[in-house]
């Protein structure tokens, strides 16, 4: 717990600074609050042994994001979800709940001349507690259980973002990631549809 709240602080100047994008010659409202749900393609390397992947929904991910110079810009996000992973005989199955924070920093290249996406790179830091932890025989019955644990996850970002104007100052947009874990037991696919309000 205490990883995360000082990933917090060290990432805390980058969320409030607002560039003084007027002399740079950038719009002036490029900040953008958003809300987001999904799904996500999801396993545990779990210390008694692997899990099943399993998908599960992405229900609440609040979204932070502007410009910093040029066509790089950071995008930061709240998130909450739980998962079910089953078990079998060989995959340790278990309920996970994880809440945390992402941010990356993401720059905009055209791919065509009618798409042009952001691609990001980015660190999250959550919190993880595993309940629950159990094996089950071929006909269901128990075979083995473990105590809960708790766990501070760090994870390496990959990302990209695409986003059409939907009314004055609204977007939506889609995000695909992959999390791979630098400090903790979760990989992790995720694709996001999401709303922005631009201010």
């Amino acid at each position: 717990m205490k990883k995360l709240y000082l990933i917090a602080l060290m990432l805390l100047p980058v969320l409030v600074a607002r560039p003084a994008y007027a002399a740079l010659g950038l719009p002036e409202n490029t900040a953008k609050l958003g809300y987001a749900m999904g799904t996500a393609y999801v396993s545990v390397d779990d210390p008694a042994g692997n899990t099943a992947k399993e998908w599960t929904l992405l229900p609440l991910t609040l979204i932070h994001t502007d410009w910093l110079i040029g066509d790089i810009r950071y995008w930061s996000e709240l998130f909450y979800y739980k998962a079910v992973l089953d078990p079998t005989a060989s995959k340790v199955g278990q309920n996970m709940e994880q809440y945390g924070f992402r941010i990356s920093l993401q720059k905009n290249l055209r791919v065509t001349r009618l798409w042009v996406p952001w691609f990001g790179v980015g660190i999250g830091a959550s919190q993880v507690i595993y309940t629950t932890r159990h094996t089950i025989d071929s006909d269901g019955f128990l075979l083995a259980a473990y105590s809960d644990r708790e766990q501070t996850s760090v994870t390496l970002l990959l990302n990209i973002v695409s986003e059409w104007p939907l009314a004055r100052n609204w977007d939506i947009g889609v995000k695909l990631e992959q999390a791979i874990p630098i400090d903790g037991d979760i990989n992790e696919s995720s694709a996001l549809i999401m709303l922005l309000y631009r201010y």
